[in-house]
C-alpha cells in the first residue's frame, strides 16, 4: 500500500486561507445594520467601487460630491449619512456625517456648507477633524476604500448643540432600520 506524503507547506497555506476567510466573514461580514431592498444611496459623481474623482478629495476642492437615494423605507422618521475611510489604522476615521435628513430631500447637493444646521433642518456632527463639514479623501500613496452609508432611522436625534460623530452614530446603531453603501477609494 502506498502511503501519501503529507506537505506541510501546502497544509500551512490552507490553514492560512481558511483563518483568512474566518476573519473576513467576521470583521467584513457582521453587521448590525438591516439591508433593505430597494434602499439605495448612489452619486452621479462615481459608481459604485470606483475611484472617487480628486475634486472631491485632499488633491482638489476637497467638496462633498452630490448624494442622491432612493427606496426608503416608509417607517422611517429620518435619514443619516456617515463617510467614513474603512482603511485607516488603527480605527475607522469618520470624514462626514449628517443626520436628522428630512425625508422630503431626495439627496444632498454637491459642495454642502460647512455648518451644524442646514437649511433644511439636517445637521452636521463634528468630524474627526472637529468641524461640521465634509473632509474629502487623503490617504497619501496608500489606496484607501471610503464609504459613504445611509440609514434609514426609526426616530430624530433631538438634541440642539452640534455633536461629535462618536455619539451620533451610536444613536444610528439604535435606531437603524436600514442601511445602502456607496463604496470608493482613493489613492
Amino acid at each position: 500500500m502506498r502511503r501519501e506524503r503529507y506537505n506541510h507547506k501546502e497544509g500551512s497555506m490552507k490553514i492560512i486561507i481558511l483563518l483568512f476567510l474566518c476573519l473576513a466573514f467576521v470583521f467584513c461580514g457582521k453587521t448590525n445594520e438591516p439591508k433593505q431592498e430597494g434602499f439605495t444611496v448612489r452619486s452621479p459623481a462615481f459608481e459604485y467601487g470606483q475611484r472617487i474623482p480628486a475634486k472631491f478629495t485632499c488633491n482638489g476642492e476637497n467638496i462633498s460630491p452630490e448624494i442622491v437615494w432612493s427606496g426608503v423605507p416608509k417607517e422611517a422618521k429620518c435619514l443619516a449619512l456617515t463617510f467614513e475611510d474603512l482603511s485607516a489604522r488603527p480605527r475607522v476615521i469618520t470624514h462626514w456625517l449628517v443626520y436628522n435628513i428630512p425625508l422630503t430631500l431626495k439627496g444632498l447637493p454637491q459642495n454642502v456648507p460647512e455648518r451644524a444646521q442646514l437649511p433644511d433642518g439636517a445637521r452636521q456632527a463634528y468630524n474627526w477633524e472637529s468641524r461640521t463639514r465634509y473632509m474629502g479623501p487623503c490617504p497619501g500613496n496608500e489606496n484607501h476604500q471610503y464609504i459613504f452609508r445611509l440609514y434609514a432611522l426609526d426616530s430624530r436625534l433631538e438634541e440642539e448643540q452640534p455633536l461629535n460623530a462618536g455619539k451620533v452614530v451610536l444613536f444610528i446603531e439604535e435606531h437603524a432600520l436600514a442601511r445602502a453603501d456607496l463604496v470608493g477609494y482613493y489613492r
